[in-house]
């Protein structure tokens, strides 16, 4: 299959996402993945893709009616290229400077930049979340990666 996507599931934190080729590494926890690192299904389109890794990643229970609602959508979702996580965390990168120190004012910078409509602290908290951020006494955030 020429040009297609494949959706796996890493081995460690068993979350899903799309590779084409071989996958190297989980985007979700970085654990490098074996060569046998199981293919869940795959996709034909980016589109397709999306639906597919949200449901490999969706309780079995609600797969049917989730995959219901993203193909009866008029519109795929897509992100602007100018808001997607992974231009905000580049932005972010050059954010920080040579500390890793980031601040609150910084991140806002960065999503008004974007034109991006999300909260600063929905992305902190996210950040923090994924083990991106670490909060500090002061106020401010340290960048891990």
């Amino acid at each position: 299959m020429a040009g297609s996507w494949s959706v796996v599931r890493c081995p460690a934190c068993r979350n899903c996402h799309g590779t084409r080729g071989q996958p190297r590494q989980c985007p979700h926890c970085g654990q490098p993945l074996p060569s046998t690192t199981p293919i869940i299904t795959t996709a034909e389109t980016s589109a397709q893709l999306r639906i597919e890794v949200a449901l490999a990643n969706t309780p079995e229970e609600l797969r049917d009616e989730l995959r219901k609602k993203l193909e009866s959508m008029d519109e795929p979702l897509v992100a602007s290229s100018s808001s997607s996580p992974r231009a905000l965390f580049t932005a972010i990168r050059k954010a920080v400077g040579d500390d890793m120190i980031l601040r609150r004012s910084d991140v806002q910078t960065i999503l008004d930049s974007h034109d991006s409509e999300q909260p600063v602290d929905d992305l902190l908290e996210k950040m923090e979340l994924d083990g991106t951020l670490v909060r500090q006494q002061d106020g401010t955030w340290l960048l891990l990666e």
